[in-house]
């Protein structure tokens, strides 16, 4: 897959050339819920583009963006998940937006990968030097579709395991009466 080019781009080869000597280094945010195909893709794109790619995980997005799903996958397990991925070298924690601008002027990273849905849109740390490589969102893998798609599965297919769910088991994502 190829990086979407902007204005913002970054071309590793030719900075590859011009500072031989330099470490170029990438990164992109997220919760990383899930993994699925569309993250691999991205992270296979962001490591043509430098030398040392790292991850900020995210905690818990839903804790201060309410439009934000609560992930299913606790954090060591999604950390220990991404370690797994040969594309990834370094994986740092963080809560907040505040945390993740932090992290960026903390690690100065040369470059910045994020979706191409990102493209015209902003978003925390839009305002900091990391140059910004778009990659293509063509493989069509959401994890906001992916977990739409259980949900209206497994509604489809045992629409009375509902029933059973509390309120507060929704609330804190401890569906124990279901499982």
């Amino acid at each position: 897959m190829d990086a979407t080019v902007t204005e913002k781009s970054l071309d590793y080869n030719k900075i590859r050339m011009r500072y031989p000597h330099k470490t170029i280094v990438g990164f992109t945010a997220g919760s990383f819920c899930t993994i699925h195909p569309g993250y691999i893709y991205t992270f296979e794109e962001a490591k043509r583009h430098c030398d040392r790619f790292i991850i900020f995980l995210q905690k818990d997005p839903s804790a201060t963006r309410y439009t934000k799903y609560k992930p299913i996958v606790p954090y060591y397990e999604r950390y220990k998940t991404l370690m797994s991925i040969r594309y990834i070298d370094e994986i740092y924690m963080y809560q907040t937006e505040e945390e993740l601008t932090n992290l960026i002027k903390f690690f100065n990273p040369d470059i910045r990968i994020l979706g191409e849905d990102y493209i015209d849109q902003p978003f925390t740390g839009d305002d900091l030097p990391p140059k910004v490589i778009y990659t293509t969102r063509s493989h069509e893998w959401s994890t906001t579709k992916i977990k739409n798609r259980i949900a209206a599965m497994t509604y489809a297919q045992n629409p009375n395991l509902f029933k059973n769910i509390h309120v507060e088991e929704i609330k804190d994502g401890n569906f124990s009466s279901i499982e």
